[in-house]
């Protein structure tokens, strides 16, 4: 038998990304600080076609199929419009929000540091309280 002591220090920061109004997937700072995100890295997304889940893959190595991490002004965030807008994403109405969650037991197959996308959503105008399940 093995055991291993879970580290409160790794369940401490919240782990948050937001789709913006413009598409793009924003990233706290404090996200951005725990993904060691920066100029030159780089983001790929995976999704399981059984049930629809969304994951986040961290790499530093560019490739075809992986978007760049750029920074505005210590804000870190992917061009994502496209993919959201063909993945059916209603940004534009909605407040789509991510809580990011380690998968480190799919690194090694998807080649990077994967994070579980769990969604959260809220309506923009009206009905700003109401959580719509994804």
């Amino acid at each position: 038998m093995t055991i291993k002591i879970l580290s409160a220090k790794e369940f401490a920061t919240k782990l948050k990304a937001t789709i913006q109004a413009s598409g793009r997937l924003g990233f706290t700072g404090e996200t951005a600080i725990a993904l060691n995100l920066k100029a030159g890295k780089f983001a790929k997304f995976a999704k399981d076609d059984e049930n629809g889940a969304l994951y986040l893959i961290i790499i530093n190595e560019s490739s075809e199929d992986a978007f760049s991490i750029r920074e505005s002004s210590g804000y870190f965030y992917v061009p994502t419009k496209v993919m959201f807008d063909t993945l059916g994403y209603d940004y534009e109405n909605n407040t789509i929000m991510f809580d990011l969650v380690r998968q480190i037991s799919l690194d090694k197959d998807l080649q990077g540091q994967v994070y579980f996308m769990k969604q959260r959503q809220t309506r923009n105008k009206d009905k700003k309280n109401d959580i719509i399940e994804p």
